[in-house]
């Protein structure tokens, strides 16, 4: 088990590791404007917006980087700046910019300089660059701007780091077996299900064995529930609004329901069904009740 003062030593280290890959990152494509780094449970990452789109050798060149930084042994320094003077630091990070922005008007507004990279950051951090030794870039995918999808697409690079490499070795050899047993390659590979871009990935066809095992799976659970004292009823997949309007889902859920028909020039308009409790209040309503 780890101790509390071990996890904030590694959190400590993989926050700093987020700086480390932003330093190289600008290096290396310097027209990227640096959003947020942060530490996570598995390691880190750290959004960047960039024209350009970062590939798995694009990750391999910002790891060797990396490397150059730690050997460089950057002493890493905290430095606080009144508001407008932390604004004109960052007056070329626009996202930067956005976040002192909404920071409290009593809020301590820090920094953290290594080298020729200085970056909005309430830390901790390390203290010299060379204590990054065990990490590895694991990936680049797409990530809104705070988490809103009305926001800019920014580029997301996570990556993990640990105290000593051989925690690192381990760490990568279990990702790698989780991936050989991963659902979405056992699936295709024992002829469970297939996908097709006409359907959508994430709606899969299930091949014969796999809508057996659904079969099988289906009536296991259903008999069970009958063992139990559970009675099985059948609803229907839509009904019309006025079902819904009596529950309180067309007032409350309507913009996220699949609609079929126009209120305005029909005489009837029907939603499928968000959920199943309307319909078994009806069910209960078949006969009188005690």
């Amino acid at each position: 088990m780890i101790k509390m003062s071990e996890m904030n030593e590694l959190q400590t280290l993989r926050h700093t590791a987020s700086h480390v890959m932003a330093q190289a990152v600008k290096r290396l494509f310097p027209e990227v404007k640096l959003a947020i780094g942060p530490a996570i449970d598995t390691g880190f990452y750290y959004d960047f917006d960039s024209e350009h789109k970062f590939t798995p050798d694009d990750l391999e060149d910002i790891e060797k980087e990396m490397k150059k930084i730690a050997k460089e042994n950057l002493k890493i320094e905290r430095f606080e700046l009144p508001r407008e003077e932390a604004l004109e630091l960052m007056k070329d990070e626009p996202y930067k910019c956005e976040l002192i922005r909404d920071l409290p008007e009593d809020a301590v507004i820090s920094f953290y300089k290594q080298g020729e990279f200085t970056d909005l950051c309430a830390g901790p951090h390390v203290n010299y660059t060379s204590k990054i030794k065990a990490y590895k870039l694991l990936s680049a995918t797409g990530a809104y701007w705070r988490g809103n999808e009305k926001n800019k697409m920014l580029q997301r690079i996570y990556g993990t780091a640990f105290l000593t490499k051989p925690e690192l070795e381990e760490h990568l050899n279990q990702l790698e077996e989780a991936k050989k047993r991963d659902h979405n390659k056992l699936g295709r590979e024992l002829e469970l299900f297939t996908t097709s871009d006409l359907i959508g990935q994430g709606l899969p066809i299930l091949l014969p064995k796999g809508a057996r095992v659904i079969q099988l799976l289906q009536r296991f659970v259903e008999d069970e529930e009958q063992k139990r004292g559970w009675q099985l009823t059948k609803t229907p997949l839509m009904a019309k609004s006025d079902l819904y309007k009596l529950s309180g889902h067309w007032g409350h859920y309507k913009e996220g329901m699949f609609i079929l028909g126009d209120e305005e020039k029909d005489d009837e308009v029907f939603a499928l069904r968000p959920m199943t409790c309307p319909f078994q209040y009806q069910a209960y309503l078949n006969r009188g009740r005690s």
